[in-house]
């Protein structure tokens, strides 16, 4: 869906909008529960248990971006470039091996899990002394105040805002592309990637995405159409 031209409301980016913000207004339906005992004790405690549900799923999207912008192990560099002599078996006989792409998944789950845990520990230090001072509920309102900044800002990093070519031309079957495409199509072992079955050379990514060590500047860079990093 990434290769179309518009958003939908069947794209996975509203999809992941719609989920990510459920965090925060749930964060505020426990703060309008938590009157006191003018209210029933069972709806603050279903709306904490739904802000506990929705921030462990929260933590699972995380480890699900990661996978999505850093997985590299399905790219097989015995296909798609030419490999060095240390790896071949034989003349006629190239070995295939996968991409390792477990120290950027790596990378990424401890940037995301340590910003957690350093956010955590620092409300914990204040939350204290926040609660003491304007009361828990006030607190609590300040809590999904801070949430819904947070889902914002990556709702910005989410959006897929440029628009880049990851399939050379011939591939599709139109002209000829770049000079690198030129110089790598000489090479008979060198093949272009082209996954699943797009509508088209161009695709729409987000701020992830244009990183240097993403999955998709690795297919273009395999693809002849980056050298290094495309931000």
């Amino acid at each position: 869906m990434t290769f179309q031209p518009r958003i939908t409301w069947s794209s996975h980016l509203v999809r992941r909008c719609l989920f990510t913000f459920a965090l925060p207004i749930a964060g505020l339906a426990w703060v309008l529960t938590a009157r006191g005992t003018s209210i029933s004790w069972t709806a603050p405690t279903i709306m904490s248990g739904t802000v506990g549900f929705l921030s462990t799923l929260a933590i699972a999207e995380c480890i699900g971006l990661t996978m999505e912008v850093f997985d590299t192990c399905d790219l097989q560099p015995g296909v798609n470039s030419k490999h060095r002599l240390q790896s071949l078996e034989s003349v006629t006989r190239r070995r295939r091996t996968s991409y390792s792409s477990f120290p950027r998944v790596a990378a990424g789950v401890f940037v995301a899990q340590g910003i957690g845990f350093f956010l955590a520990a620092a409300g914990t230090a204040v939350s204290g002394h926040i609660t003491r001072r304007i009361g828990a509920q006030a607190a609590t309102g300040v809590v999904a105040g801070i949430l819904l900044f947070a889902t914002i800002l990556l709702s910005l990093v989410l959006w897929r805002f440029r628009t880049i070519q990851v399939i050379p031309d011939h591939a599709l079957g139109t002209k000829r592309g770049s000079k690198e495409w030129s110089a790598g199509s000489e090479d008979k072992y060198w093949k272009p990637v082209v996954l699943g079955n797009p509508s088209g050379k161009m695709r729409r990514m987000n701020l992830l995405e244009t990183g240097r060590w993403s999955r998709w500047t690795e297919i273009r860079r395999l693809n002849k159409l980056a050298k290094h990093s495309i931000t």
